[in-house]
């Protein structure tokens, strides 16, 4: 049995209240960004091209990024933009990685 001293909780809020230098609350804003970027600019300038990694760099570039949250979105259309480059340069799914529904 294993019991949680103050310490330890103390400890553990510590460790999964941050991931480096970016806070839980940062990093969903930046997974949310990336997903809801993706699919709303994939309709107007595609998805997995160089182009639209392009794009989506430049956006993710000239936003405002006057708060942590604003950074954080910034960031999320910067790494779906660098998803999209990597993506069209290996050709797809890159070896040992699945298309999901897997367990």
């Amino acid at each position: 049995m294993v019991i949680a001293t103050p310490l330890k909780v103390k400890k553990m809020a510590k460790i999964l209240g941050k991931v480096g230098e970016l806070g839980l609350d940062e990093l969903f804003v930046t997974g949310i960004s990336k997903q809801l970027g993706e699919r709303l600019l994939s309709g107007f300038i595609g998805n997995s091209t160089l182009m639209s990694g392009a794009i989506k760099i430049a956006i993710a570039s000239f936003m405002p990024k006057s708060n942590k949250y604003m950074r954080s979105v910034a960031m999320g259309i910067g790494v779906d933009g660098i998803e999209d480059i990597v993506v069209n340069l290996l050709g797809g799914v890159s070896a040992g990685a699945s298309t999901g529904g897997e367990i």
